[in-house]
């Protein structure tokens, strides 16, 4: 029996696809762009049982304003192995699933590569069973969540640009094992990704 999404993870995706979708449409001097990532991710404070290094992916769709400051909103997806964390004996991968406003500031020093920094805030869900097992063993927790980042990117054509940065994502209400460590989770992705101007 498959785990039905959180309603409330599906209301902000709805709102900020919504407010991302006027922007593009109202906002003057601006452009919009979808970017896409992959890459490894380290989490810490996993609780027993966990491997502490996984897989993310993350997508978005944004603006980019005249004063080199961009906004998007982005959805997100990182998850490690989970070998019997709460006496469970399935192993499955545990998600985080996120979705986050982030802002960014482009430093325009090169011509041939952009360095950035980045901050964001939204919701995260965690699933530390999975979200496929059955209902009767799904423990899901909700948290705020916020990143901080630094990325480069370089343009290979007129509308892409290859963007590689380094995240530490945050959920200060997640404890998964106050038990043995009493730590909220964390990580630190390394991330590869390309981005399109509409």
């Amino acid at each position: 029996m498959t785990h039905k999404p959180n309603r409330r993870m599906k209301k902000y995706i709805s709102v900020i696809f919504l407010v991302a979708g006027m922007w593009t449409t109202s906002a003057s001097g601006s452009e919009p762009y979808v970017n896409a990532f992959v890459g490894k991710t380290v989490m810490n404070h996993v609780g027993r049982g966990h491997k502490d290094s996984g897989l993310t992916m993350l997508g978005a769709i944004g603006l980019g304003f005249e004063n080199n400051c961009r906004i998007e909103a982005e959805v997100g997806y990182q998850a490690v192995g989970n070998n019997g964390e709460y006496g469970s004996t399935i192993d499955s991968d545990m998600p985080v699933l996120s979705i986050l406003v982030n802002a960014y500031y482009d430093i325009s020093f090169f011509d041939i590569a952009t360095p950035y920094i980045t901050a964001g805030v939204g919701e995260t869900n965690v699933y530390p069973m999975g979200i496929t097992i059955p209902d009767a063993l799904q423990t899901s927790k909700t948290s705020l969540a916020y990143q901080l980042g630094t990325g480069i990117t370089v343009p290979i054509g007129d509308n892409v640009k290859v963007d590689a940065r380094y995240r530490y994502f945050v959920t200060p209400k997640v404890i998964l094992d106050p038990a043995f460590d009493n730590q909220k989770l964390s990580s630190s992705s390394f991330l590869l990704g390309l981005r399109f101007n509409l």
